[in-house]
């Protein structure tokens, strides 16, 4: 459903795309050459796994340059909704560290697993009945615990903690601070 607000957004999207792409652009180098230097020279990929949140930008409070690493973002920086980005980024380019973060005043903060399903139940109804009752959205009531459970998720993949150096850090996002939690 398209709406003249809606239509408006896209345009103003493809305005600043326009002014991006004339202005600021610069093509960056072909994968397939940075893979093979990378692998030439040994070196593994990294990783971050954060929050879609648009308030968070893990390039800028991680402090990463271009093409630094690989950002992967989803609701909550949810490692269960990151393991096919993850297992397909190590195909194509061999990850050796994954970092992932949670952070607080988090929107799946905001809100408990029933809340969300009772949410999408009332807003999306077939998608929640093919979802089903047992789907997790990824409610987060504490940052701190949350990243411990998604680092154990991943490492419970013998494969993935045997060649990736796996972390889990809460950013505070009051103090722009990161504390690496597991």
């Amino acid at each position: 459903m398209s709406t003249p607000a809606a239509s408006a957004k896209i345009t103003a999207l493809l305005a600043q795309n326009l002014k991006y792409a004339t202005t600021i652009h610069t093509p960056p180098p072909l994968l397939s050459q940075g893979i093979l230097k990378a692998k030439a020279a040994g070196k593994k990929a990294t990783t971050i796994l954060a929050c879609s949140d648009p308030r968070i930008t893990p390039a800028v409070f991680m402090g990463l340059g271009f093409g630094e690493a690989a950002i992967i973002r989803n609701a909550g920086g949810r490692a269960s909704d990151a393991i096919r980005s993850i297992l397909a980024l190590d195909a194509v380019g061999s990850i050796g560290t994954v970092v992932v973060v949670h952070h607080t005043d988090c929107g799946m903060s905001h809100n408990t697993e029933e809340g969300f399903h009772a949410s999408i139940a009332e807003k999306h109804p077939a998608l929640h009945a093919s979802n089903g009752e047992g789907y997790v959205y990824g409610a987060i009531d504490d940052p701190y615990d949350t990243i411990v459970e998604d680092v154990k998720f991943l490492k419970s993949f013998p494969s993935l903690e045997a060649n990736m150096e796996i972390v889990g850090m809460v950013l505070d996002t009051h103090t722009g601070l990161v504390k690496v939690v597991a």
